[in-house]
């Protein structure tokens, strides 16, 4: 029987660890908040924190604050829905789940573009879409350390990642040992700028995924060991200072046979912004659409990153 206390006091050992990870990385999200939100240079949101840059029949296009979720089962929650239910209470769909049809997601700390269809038909529109792979979306980060290479193509597949104190927080490529069953991963990396954040080398990139895993850019940027600025999870709760994660969808191309799509946002991470923090030192590339092109087609043309 001393083999069966033996495992019995190993699972009650893990089970615990994996309380007292999750309690402190609570408590460590909560110091977070604090110095971004009380101590740094953050703004809670707002009902009126949002952009509207497209608006049809058929759909709409917003840019999503950083720090916001897109929507809950708490009424009383600040989210894109509540925002859109401000802005338009007559589009709000109480047969809907959430009022809204979200043809895709963002991650509560990403930025940018957002597409919602207004009909059944418009929602069925944008699925074929991005299943045969027609939609482009482009994101710009600001990572940490400077990349050597200047254009990179990173095959590596995900799946969440299974330990109990990371479970639903983080996900993981089929290179950990404690990955779950993964799907297919494809991103683009274009190097725009080289400088400095904080006086700490970093580099602004501009990136266009093929799939659409959770967290995927976040994952293979952490991956290549250049995590991106602010990013508290990957950073393994470490990058708190920054006044919030620099990853923003920057562009949407959805050829929707409805109403054709093509909208960008203006690059929030310049160095005009203070808080920013960010000095450029070298350019080689622009965002004009030689440059998104140039993402695009570069299949041949990059050094590859595979699993």
């Amino acid at each position: 029987m001393l083999w069966w206390r033996a495992m019995v006091a190993m699972v009650a050992e893990r089970a615990l660890g994996a309380v007292l990870h999750r309690l402190a990385g609570r408590a460590l999200l909560r110091l977070c908040f604090i110095v971004r939100y009380k101590l740094g240079h953050s703004l809670p949101a707002t009902i009126d924190d949002i952009e509207i840059l497209h608006h049809s029949p058929h759909y709409i296009v917003l840019s999503k604050r950083y720090d916001l979720l897109i929507n809950s089962n708490d009424p009383n929650e600040l989210t894109v829905q509540a925002q859109l239910r401000h802005l338009f209470p007559h589009l709000a769909d109480k047969q809907l789940g959430h009022e809204f049809r979200f043809s895709h997601r963002l991650d509560f700390a990403t930025s940018g573009l957002l597409c919602i269809s207004l009909s059944k038909l418009a929602a069925k529109a944008v699925t074929k879409c991005f299943t045969r792979g027609q939609v482009d979306k482009y994101y710009l980060a600001l990572v940490r350390g400077h990349l050597s290479q200047e254009m990179l193509d990173i095959s590596l597949p995900i799946g969440d990642d299974m330990r109990p104190e990371w479970h639903k927080i983080k996900m993981a490529t089929a290179q950990n040992p404690y990955v779950g069953p993964c799907k297919v991963a494809h991103t683009r990396l274009l190097v725009l700028q080289r400088g400095l954040y904080c006086d700490y080398p970093a580099t602004k990139v501009l990136l266009k995924p093929s799939t659409g895993r959770r967290h995927q850019l976040r994952l293979h940027l952490s991956h290549l060991g250049h995590t991106i600025v602010g990013d508290f999870s990957y950073s393994n709760r470490r990058d708190m200072w920054p006044y919030r994660m620099f990853l923003h969808a920057h562009r949407l191309v959805l050829p929707s046979p409805l109403d054709y799509i093509d909208v960008q946002t203006k690059d929030p991470f310049t160095p005009e912004d203070p808080r920013n923090k960010w000095v450029p030192v070298e350019t080689l590339n622009a965002l004009t659409e030689e440059t998104y092109q140039r993402l695009k087609d570069a299949r041949h043309h990059c050094h590859g990153m595979n699993s």
